[in-house]
């Protein structure tokens, strides 16, 4: 599953679901915050995943990283800066920032943590890192079947908040 437009989601899911009953195959889930993670190198450590959602908000997912394992810390939100860093405050690690947000609040995250951040401006969304991100969930037994297989909206849609 990737993070973009809400039709982009509904028809990628569909087509992934249709492969999946006809070849009666299980897939997997990745989201793009997931697949960011996966771009940072470093070891024992948290990695904090940013997407832009334009007005000063972002998208945001906290991984932790320990013997080369990525898991999930907390669950994936629409954010903005403030209550971030309210969460990020509580870490005992080292942060490392990836996606296209990180790099535009480097001064006031570097300003308001007290541990050592990296920026990783040149990470993006890749399908080297979602097929290594749905491999991992293979292996560690995070399967679905195309019935529980579903998009994960963090912001409703601009039809849903006008009415």
């Amino acid at each position: 599953m990737d993070l973009g437009s809400f039709t982009g989601i509904r028809i990628g899911l569909s087509t992934i679901k249709a492969f999946c009953d006809v070849k009666n195959k299980p897939c997997v889930a990745v989201s793009s915050l997931e697949a960011l993670a996966y771009t940072v190198p470093q070891d024992n450590c948290y990695i904090c995943s940013m997407i832009d959602a334009k007005h000063s908000n972002f998208y945001s997912g906290i991984f932790e990283k320990n013997n080369q394992v990525i898991s999930k810390y907390s669950d994936f939100s629409f954010e903005n800066l403030k209550n971030l860093l309210l969460v990020l405050g509580s870490l005992k690690k080292k942060i490392f920032f990836v996606g296209n947000c990180g790099i535009l609040y480097k001064d006031v995250i570097q300003s308001s943590l007290k541990n050592e951040a990296y920026f990783q401006d040149d990470s993006y969304v890749s399908s080297k890192y979602i097929g290594i991100a749905g491999f991992d969930k293979y292996k560690k037994g995070e399967i679905l079947n195309s019935k529980n297989l579903g998009a994960l909206y963090l912001k409703r849609s601009s039809a849903e908040e006008k009415f």
